[in-house]
Protein backbone atom coordinates (compact mmCIF):
# COMPACT_ATOMS: atom_id res chain seq x y z
CA UNK A 1 0.00 0.00 0.00
CA UNK A 2 1.52 3.46 -0.86
CA UNK A 3 1.76 5.56 1.84
CA UNK A 4 -0.11 9.18 1.49
CA UNK A 5 1.42 12.36 2.92
CA UNK A 6 -1.20 12.00 5.56
CA UNK A 7 -0.13 8.62 6.30
CA UNK A 8 3.65 10.25 6.72
CA UNK A 9 2.33 13.06 9.11
CA UNK A 10 0.76 10.78 11.37
CA UNK A 11 3.70 8.54 11.68
CA UNK A 12 5.78 11.67 12.34
CA UNK A 13 3.10 12.43 15.02
CA UNK A 14 3.54 8.91 16.66
CA UNK A 15 7.40 9.50 16.88
CA UNK A 16 7.44 12.74 18.18
CA UNK A 17 4.71 12.15 20.91
CA UNK A 18 6.63 8.99 21.70
CA UNK A 19 10.10 10.91 22.39
CA UNK A 20 8.80 13.98 23.93
CA UNK A 21 6.77 11.41 26.16
CA UNK A 22 10.10 9.47 27.38
CA UNK A 23 12.18 12.37 27.90
CA UNK A 24 9.24 14.06 29.73
CA UNK A 25 8.66 10.88 31.76
CA UNK A 26 12.48 11.88 33.75
CA UNK A 27 10.34 15.34 34.54
CA UNK A 28 6.77 13.97 35.56
CA UNK A 29 7.08 15.51 39.64
CA UNK A 30 8.11 18.90 38.15
CA UNK A 31 5.74 19.18 35.20
CA UNK A 32 2.92 17.88 37.55
CA UNK A 33 3.60 20.64 40.12
CA UNK A 34 3.80 23.23 37.02
CA UNK A 35 0.75 22.32 35.72
CA UNK A 36 -1.11 21.44 38.94
CA UNK A 37 -3.90 23.51 40.44
CA UNK A 38 -3.22 25.48 43.46
CA UNK A 39 -5.39 23.93 46.03
CA UNK A 40 -3.68 20.29 44.99
CA UNK A 41 -0.76 18.85 46.90
CA UNK A 42 2.68 18.69 45.44
CA UNK A 43 3.87 15.47 43.89
CA UNK A 44 6.30 15.11 46.50
CA UNK A 45 3.85 15.45 49.27
CA UNK A 46 1.61 12.72 47.69
CA UNK A 47 1.07 9.01 49.29
CA UNK A 48 3.33 6.67 47.32
CA UNK A 49 0.57 4.58 45.97
CA UNK A 50 -0.40 7.74 44.21
CA UNK A 51 2.76 8.31 42.96
CA UNK A 52 3.12 4.61 41.73
CA UNK A 53 -0.31 4.68 39.90
CA UNK A 54 0.66 8.22 38.24
CA UNK A 55 3.98 6.18 36.88
CA UNK A 56 2.34 3.33 35.58
CA UNK A 57 -0.77 5.31 34.30
CA UNK A 58 2.14 7.41 32.09
CA UNK A 59 3.82 4.45 30.65
CA UNK A 60 0.87 2.45 29.78
CA UNK A 61 0.09 5.61 27.56
CA UNK A 62 3.74 5.67 26.38
CA UNK A 63 3.10 1.55 25.51
CA UNK A 64 -0.23 2.88 23.99
CA UNK A 65 1.40 5.23 21.61
CA UNK A 66 4.23 2.79 20.84
CA UNK A 67 1.75 -0.37 19.82
CA UNK A 68 -0.21 2.71 17.60
CA UNK A 69 2.64 3.44 15.75
CA UNK A 70 3.51 -0.20 15.10
CA UNK A 71 0.40 -1.12 14.14
CA UNK A 72 0.20 2.39 11.80
CA UNK A 73 3.64 1.21 10.37
CA UNK A 74 2.38 -2.26 9.56
CA UNK A 75 -0.91 -0.96 8.12
CA UNK A 76 0.60 1.24 5.70
CA UNK A 77 4.17 -0.81 5.41
CA UNK A 78 2.49 -3.75 3.85
CA UNK A 79 -1.06 -5.82 4.41
CA UNK A 80 -2.92 -4.81 7.37
CA UNK A 81 -4.27 -8.86 7.53
CA UNK A 82 -0.88 -9.61 9.63
CA UNK A 83 -0.56 -11.40 12.97
CA UNK A 84 1.47 -8.32 14.09
CA UNK A 85 -1.45 -6.52 14.00
CA UNK A 86 -3.78 -8.71 15.60
CA UNK A 87 -0.77 -8.62 18.77
CA UNK A 88 -0.87 -4.67 18.71
CA UNK A 89 -4.40 -4.35 18.55
CA UNK A 90 -4.67 -7.22 21.61
CA UNK A 91 -2.30 -5.16 23.47
CA UNK A 92 -3.50 -1.60 22.89
CA UNK A 93 -6.96 -3.18 24.07
CA UNK A 94 -5.20 -4.44 27.37
CA UNK A 95 -3.72 -1.66 28.27
CA UNK A 96 -6.75 0.65 27.51
CA UNK A 97 -9.06 -1.94 30.06
CA UNK A 98 -6.39 -1.46 32.45
CA UNK A 99 -5.94 1.95 32.14
CA UNK A 100 -10.13 1.84 32.48
CA UNK A 101 -9.78 0.19 35.64
CA UNK A 102 -7.13 2.28 37.40
CA UNK A 103 -9.25 5.60 36.62
CA UNK A 104 -12.21 3.72 37.99
CA UNK A 105 -10.35 2.50 41.19
CA UNK A 106 -8.84 6.41 41.25
CA UNK A 107 -12.68 7.98 40.57
CA UNK A 108 -13.38 6.06 44.34
CA UNK A 109 -10.76 7.67 45.93
CA UNK A 110 -10.96 11.35 44.41
CA UNK A 111 -14.47 11.17 42.67
CA UNK A 112 -14.40 13.63 39.68
CA UNK A 113 -16.15 14.45 36.70
CA UNK A 114 -13.18 14.39 34.35
CA UNK A 115 -12.00 10.81 36.42
CA UNK A 116 -15.14 9.10 35.14
CA UNK A 117 -15.08 10.70 31.69
CA UNK A 118 -11.74 9.32 31.15
CA UNK A 119 -12.67 6.05 32.61
CA UNK A 120 -15.29 5.84 29.65
CA UNK A 121 -13.46 6.96 26.70
CA UNK A 122 -10.92 4.03 27.75
CA UNK A 123 -13.53 1.58 28.51
CA UNK A 124 -15.14 1.99 24.40
CA UNK A 125 -11.77 2.38 23.08
CA UNK A 126 -10.61 -0.71 24.68
CA UNK A 127 -13.69 -2.29 23.53
CA UNK A 128 -13.07 -0.61 20.09
CA UNK A 129 -9.69 -2.09 19.41
CA UNK A 130 -10.67 -5.62 20.72
CA UNK A 131 -13.74 -5.68 18.25
CA UNK A 132 -11.66 -4.26 15.17
CA UNK A 133 -8.80 -7.27 16.30
CA UNK A 134 -11.33 -9.88 16.29
CA UNK A 135 -12.08 -8.74 13.02
CA UNK A 136 -8.85 -8.61 11.33
CA UNK A 137 -8.22 -12.11 12.87
CA UNK A 138 -11.28 -13.00 11.18
CA UNK A 139 -10.16 -11.98 7.82
CA UNK A 140 -6.52 -13.45 8.64
CA UNK A 141 -8.65 -16.21 8.33
CA UNK A 142 -10.21 -15.43 5.22
CA UNK A 143 -7.38 -14.66 3.84
CA UNK A 144 -5.53 -17.69 3.68
CA UNK A 145 -8.15 -19.97 2.96
CA UNK A 146 -8.85 -18.03 -0.44
CA UNK A 147 -4.67 -18.52 -1.06
CA UNK A 148 -4.91 -21.70 -0.12
CA UNK A 149 -8.01 -22.19 -2.60
CA UNK A 150 -5.85 -20.31 -5.13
Amino acid sequence: MKKSKIAKIVSIIFIVLLIVGTVCFFFLPTLYDFFKDSNVRAFANQSMYYRIVFYACYTICLIIVYQLMRLFHSVYSSSPFKREVVSALNISAVLFMTLAVIVVMKAFFIPTLLSFVVAFVCFIASLSFYVLKEVIKAAIVYKDEIDYMV
